[in-house]
């Protein structure tokens, strides 16, 4: 499952946990980190601090904007500190789970995928948790044109 697919295909539960990790990132960490037999609290509560501080302190900014003599003046960055704390958090949990199932991939990549798109890479980890790592979730699995090709024979018959 890749971190668009949520948006390129018409699957609900794909689109049902976007919508949901939009809101519930802390408790869907905690939940793929528990089934790993990580410890699941501390980065949970983390997330979750930063995840809500950076969402206070937003609605705050646009408090501050709203009404001057409120002196909140350059509160934004402290939001932005928070939600950088919750990518870190977020990629430290997706970085344990590649390493558990031997999933290609980089920190980098992850701090940026987590960085632009948390949603869907919470999608990803509860899927990869569900199924018990990244095989049952491949499209070769499920279409033998595309396994014959990936195997090497038969280039024609996935054309």
């Amino acid at each position: 499952v890749s971190l668009v697919d949520p948006f390129s295909q018409m699957r609900p539960k794909l689109w049902l946990g976007v919508i949901k990790n939009v809101f519930l990132t802390p408790f869907t960490l905690y939940r793929t980190m528990k089934t790993h037999k990580m410890g699941a609290m501390i980065p949970a509560i983390a997330s979750g601090i930063c995840w809500a501080g950076w969402i206070i302190i937003m609605i705050l900014e646009i408090v501050y904007l709203t009404n001057p003599t409120i002196k909140l003046n350059g509160i934004y960055s402290l939001a932005w500190v928070l939600y950088l704390g919750f990518v870190t958090v977020v990629t430290a949990a997706r970085v344990n789970i590649r390493n558990h199932y031997g999933i290609h991939g980089n920190p980098i990549e992850d701090f940026f995928a987590v960085l632009f798109m948390y949603p869907s890479v919470m999608v990803q980890l509860e899927l990869v948790s569900e199924e018990g790592g990244l095989a049952p979730l491949m499209p070769d699995n499920r279409n033998p044109q595309i396994s014959e090709f990936t195997n090497g024979k038969n280039h024609e018959a996935a054309v």
